[in-house]
């Protein structure tokens, strides 16, 4: 199983619902052994939890085989309910809570489990990572320019 790192950022940590932006690199080694990123970038009126959910999603959707991957990210609810099996008790009930009130952002929690089906995920809380400069920066010119999108490049 290949070990894959997703860093991810969102450009505010603000709770509140905002028009915001988000990204994350994916990170591993090639079986020729060459290193390679992939990224993707997008924007969202919504939430802090709702930009991780939709930068977790799209960087798992870049992943081609099944893979042991570990998320650095500043966000615990959204990382560790993937982890610790609250997302999958929250589909067995219907997509609701333990109160029974309407799981917030469920179209998009259920996306994000489609694109984890196969992975097995591990969660680095993490504030700060070797990308966070570069992935604010981009942040900024993906929310400048008003879209959505994803790219593969290799690195050396």
């Amino acid at each position: 199983m290949f070990k894959v790192n997703i860093y991810m950022e969102t450009d505010t940590g603000s709770r509140k619902r905002l028009y915001r932006g988000y990204g994350a690199v994916v990170e591993f080694i090639r079986k020729n052994g060459e290193p390679e990123t992939r990224e993707a970038f997008g924007l969202c009126d919504g939430t802090w939890n709702l930009a991780y959910i939709l930068a977790l999603t799209d960087a798992l959707e870049l992943l081609t085989v099944p893979c042991a991957v570990t998320m650095f990210a500043a966000n615990r609810y959204v990382c560790e309910s993937m982890c610790n099996g609250r997302v999958r008790e929250w589909q067995a009930a219907g997509w609701k809570t333990i109160r029974n009130d309407a799981i917030a952002c469920a179209e998009e929690w259920k996306a994000l489990v489609r694109a984890a089906s196969g992975h097995e995920l591990h969660f680095m809380n993490s504030c700060r990572s070797p990308y966070s400069s570069y992935l604010q920066n981009e942040i900024r010119k993906v929310k400048s320019r008003g879209e959505n999108w994803q790219q593969m490049h290799i690195t050396s």
